[in-house]
């Protein structure tokens, strides 16, 4: 068994303006262009809203996956509600469309991540879960909630369907409590600070709120450990990791794609209508 560390620490640089007007504001977490590093994370958002009603509008997405995880709030649109502590997993695969008619509450706060997909799942077609809080696995030990979204935590497994195998888990530690979570040594992975701090891998980086840590592949093969120990007010971590796919992309806009041409396809589907609805596909 190997022992994970934190290789890399990082901040949420603070907010700035978003995309949706004066009422949004975003942070990027993971920021696209360093993908030998971040794989197979493309990149993710910290987004948050200040007034309830309308937000953004309707777009497409092609050759990847999101993961938007509600830390606070709630977003509903024709696809479902997702509310505090749920998660949608949308695989775009050969394309889809989703945020039509978004409404969210105020104060909403989410984390939106990016997914390269395998190259043989990249035109997959597209579904979305609603992976609901109270309906997902949940592994207790003494000071420890770990509430699984993704993969496996002991043994306690997520059923939900990854096109990338992906391991999410949002725990939560009381005071000085430990907890040790067992990932495939090929996995990058990254942890991500909610509340209170926590000495994280076998170095014993410090992750506190805001803080982003990146633990990357200790072997080819096997499994691997990462600790975690609770500081004197708890924590809230969220943990992360993937198996890199160690492939080519382009990506412009909405899209990742395997090459320009495979981008020009995905526009040229889009304008010519043939992406489904996230509507109809939600389950």
């Amino acid at each position: 068994m190997h022992d994970r560390q934190i290789n890399e620490a990082t901040a949420i640089p603070p907010l700035g303006p978003g995309f949706a007007g004066n009422q949004h504001t975003a942070a990027l977490v993971i920021a696209p262009g360093d993908l030998p590093s971040t794989d197979p994370f493309f990149l993710m958002a910290d987004d948050n809203v200040t007034t309830a009603g309308p937000f953004g509008e309707a777009h497409p997405h092609a050759g990847l996956e999101t993961v938007t995880f509600m830390l606070n709030g709630f977003m509903e649109d024709g696809a479902g509600r997702v509310e505090e502590g749920d998660v949608e997993w949308m695989t775009a695969g050969s394309g889809i469309i989703h945020n039509e008619e978004t409404v969210v509450s105020a104060g909403m706060r989410l984390f939106q991540l990016w997914l390269i997909l395998p190259e043989h799942d990249r035109n997959m077609p597209p579904r979305v879960q609603i992976l609901k809080r109270d309906e997902m696995p949940v592994r207790l030990e003494p000071g420890v909630e770990a509430r699984v979204y993704s993969g496996r935590s002991g043994d306690v497994a997520s059923t939900t369907m990854n096109a990338v195998p992906v391991t999410l888990i949002d725990i939560r530690l009381q005071p000085g409590a430990g907890f040790e979570q067992d990932l495939p040594a090929s996995y990058n992975g990254f942890v991500v600070g909610l509340e209170g701090e926590a000495l994280v891998g076998d170095r014993s980086s410090v992750i506190s709120v805001r803080s982003v840590g990146w633990t990357h592949p200790v072997a080819e093969e096997g499994e691997s450990r990462l600790r975690l120990t609770a500081g004197p007010l708890g924590a809230r971590i969220l943990v992360y990791a993937g198996q890199p796919q160690n492939i080519r992309v382009a990506a412009r806009g909405p899209f990742i794609a395997g090459s320009a041409q495979e981008l020009e396809s995905y526009y040229r589907s889009y304008r010519h209508g043939e992406f489904p609805h996230a509507e109809s596909l939600s389950g």
